[in-house]
């Protein structure tokens, strides 16, 4: 069985805190990374690709479309997203 990487961040604040948020699929079954809310975006394909990104210090936008308030992507830095291997 090969190691996925999970891509994950809890919400710390606010009436959802404790929520787990993970990257945003978009439509075109891409995931978003950008420095800053105004761009420029960089659209990848992978959880490798988006990693890679979040090293060289890209925010990623992050979402739980199983809650009420976090249906909407968020961008979250790169040093607040927790990174690991699961089986």
């Amino acid at each position: 069985m090969r190691a996925q990487l999970a891509i994950t961040y809890v919400v710390q604040k606010g009436r959802e805190a404790g929520v787990l948020l993970v990257p945003h699929r978009y439509r075109d079954g891409k995931y978003l990374a950008s420095k800053c809310k105004q761009g420029p975006h960089f659209r990848v394909g992978s959880t490798e690709e988006l990693l890679s990104h979040m090293v060289s210090g890209h925010a990623i936008h992050m979402s739980n479309p199983e809650t009420r308030n976090h249906r909407t992507p968020r961008l979250i830095r790169a040093a607040s997203i927790r990174v690991e291997w699961v089986s």
